[in-house]
């Protein structure tokens, strides 16, 4: 993805892109991204190439894949990249990978964002590590924590993605943007916000009346 269209989508907030998806072939119906069950932790906007993986940790067992096959994944990818990780327990959230530790590595590789269905700890330690963290909360424990594959299709709070999909997020959530559309998002967006400010405008001024407002008609916020 070339400089300028990568700056041009880090300008807008998740929101925005949304927004611009829509007048795209994407439509409202064709996005992924991620539902009120996750939380911004730490961190500010980010926008990645997807790396996955998943987990497990509630009970033990013997399908643990080495942590290294995912710092391989990181270090393979274009950059920047965001590590996507689902935690596959039918009650997600006993056991946290990220951490103090495995939070130091993943930011010596300079990832842009770690977003998973699952919890996370040391708090504070992942607010000085420089990478945006959206999790479902914290938890004390890694209990029987262990990778269970790499590289894999996922799910994370509705957000479907694969190996090599840009997403982009913030305070608000994580969204998919098509690669083969993130070019004209930027434009779309703007067009959106020109119109929306035009109502907003004209809400704060005085010829807005009741009368004009009823008289819109609109059916979309």
């Amino acid at each position: 993805m070339s400089t300028s269209i990568y700056k041009g989508l880090f300008d807008w907030d998740t929101p925005a892109l949304s927004n611009a998806l829509r007048r795209t072939e994407a439509g409202a119906d064709g996005q992924s991204y991620t539902d009120g069950s996750v939380r911004q932790v730490t961190g500010g906007r980010f926008l990645g190439t997807v790396v996955t993986a998943t987990m497990r940790a509630r009970h033990a067992g013997d399908d643990a894949v080495p942590v290294s096959e995912l710092h391989r994944a990181v270090l393979a990818a274009e950059g920047p990249v965001v590590v996507v990780l689902e935690d596959l327990d039918e009650v997600p959230g006993a056991g946290a990978f990220l951490g103090e530790v495995n939070g130091t590595l993943l930011a010596a590789l300079n990832i842009a964002g770690f977003v998973t269905n699952g919890r996370v700890r040391d708090e504070q330690d992942l607010r000085r590590l420089g990478f945006s963290v959206h999790a479902a909360g914290l938890c004390v424990a890694r209990a029987h924590m262990r990778l269970t594959s790499v590289g894999v299709p996922v799910r994370v709070a509705g957000l479907e993605v694969a190996p090599g999909d840009l997403v982009h997020g913030d305070q608000h959530g994580v969204l998919r943007v098509p690669r083969e559309i993130a070019g004209r998002l930027p434009g779309l967006a703007e067009e959106v916000r020109e119109e929306e400010q035009s109502i907003v405008t004209w809400a704060r001024s005085p010829e807005f009346t009741p009368e004009g407002l009823l008289a819109l008609k609109r059916v979309r916020h």
